[in-house]
């Protein structure tokens, strides 16, 4: 089977990171192509010829749908499958040039934000030959923002690379270290981590790491600067957040939703104990005081007492969560996800 992977860019996201271990990990049989619209900084490196740019970094260009019908004839493409919504409405034009090709819809969490994307997939689900979603708070709000049934929606879970990311001994240099990591943006709940930061600023053993960059970027170094938190460090874009997670105790992710939580199963997979906020999506991957815990969204001072409480829970309590963590994590592994991917591309009409 010919498919094309269509994604809007090549930056940071869940969906980049779902296509970039597509196409460095082919299967079989298969041949998987990878277009990306335009160009934005930063951008993962895809290890694969076959993973194509647009020049342009045009959000608006319409030039690549020209390059995209032609490739599509040339390479005898059976299947486009879109991700995020820009990519989502050059498949529905292209499967309308193209009747006979399999049009996928692959729902990583627009349709949370935007009113006017859920109103466009109503017109796009009439073309889809099917759709996938990336959790049950995904496919609920296809639902219900959407109009599209539960029945058509099948849910497939990101998954993590277990070789990539992987435990590692725990340092003991007596410092509990806490990480954000994630798009430096206002529903990712950064100010919140600042916040709860500024909190424990007396508190000689407990450190603050961040981690990602993002539209508010700006915002964050300006507090920074304004609060000088010596417990605090900003460390901007990190390439090999592997070994970011390897090096801290616990990551906490204050989202104020999220259609399924990336950095959850990539921390949990490296050994890193996960806070999470109580939010659809994100709750279906940490589960409170199973394989990491929960906080009601929004509740800065649920989160600073949460924080306090697994800081001082017993060294063989915190060690049986990470060895539970890391177990959970193996069920959003690579192999899995490609497995199910298979399965689902042989139903398609």
């Amino acid at each position: 089977m010919k498919v094309l992977y269509l994604i809007d860019n090549y930056s940071l996201g869940g969906a980049q990171t779902i296509v970039k271990g597509i196409l460095e990990h082919p299967q079989s049989g298969d041949t998987s192509y990878a277009y990306a619209l335009r160009k934005k900084l930063p951008q993962l490196p895809v290890n694969n010829h076959l993973a194509i740019c647009a020049g342009s970094s045009s959000k608006y260009s319409f030039r690549p749908l020209r390059f995209l019908r032609n490739f599509i004839m040339e390479n005898e493409i059976e299947v486009i499958h879109c991700q995020l919504p820009r990519s989502i409405l050059i498949g529905y034009l292209l499967k309308r040039r193209f009747p006979h090709l399999r049009y996928v819809i692959h729902e990583q969490g627009d349709v949370f934000e935007s009113a006017l994307y859920a109103r466009l997939l109503r017109i796009f689900r009439r073309r889809a030959d099917g759709i996938l979603a990336c959790s049950e708070a995904t496919r609920d709000m296809l639902r219900s923002r959407a109009g599209i049934p539960g029945e058509r929606v099948r849910v497939l879970y990101n998954f993590v690379d277990t070789k990539r990311f992987s435990p590692a001994p725990l340092q003991k240099d007596g410092t509990f270290r806490v990480a954000f990591s994630g798009r430096v943006e206002r529903r990712k709940g950064w100010r919140e981590f600042v916040r709860m930061a500024e909190f424990f600023q007396e508190d000689g053993g407990i450190e603050f790491l961040m981690a990602g960059t993002g539209s508010e970027t700006g915002e964050l170094e300006k507090m920074l600067k304004v609060k000088n938190l010596p417990n605090l460090k900003y460390l901007g874009f990190i390439p090999d957040v592997e070994n970011f997670y390897r090096s801290v105790g616990l990551l906490v992710i204050p989202s104020h939703f999220e259609p399924m939580g990336m950095v959850a199963i990539e921390a949990m997979a490296s050994g890193v104990l996960v806070l999470a906020a109580d939010v659809p999506g994100l709750n279906e991957v940490v589960r409170h005081q199973q394989n990491g815990w929960c906080y009601p969204v929004f509740s800065e001072e649920k989160l600073v007492d949460s924080v306090r409480m697994i800081r001082n829970l017993p060294a063989e309590t915190l060690k049986d969560f990470r060895n539970t963590a890391v177990q959970s994590a193996e069920s959003f592994s690579l192999e899995h996800f490609l497995k199910e991917l298979n399965v689902f591309y042989r139903t398609l009409s």
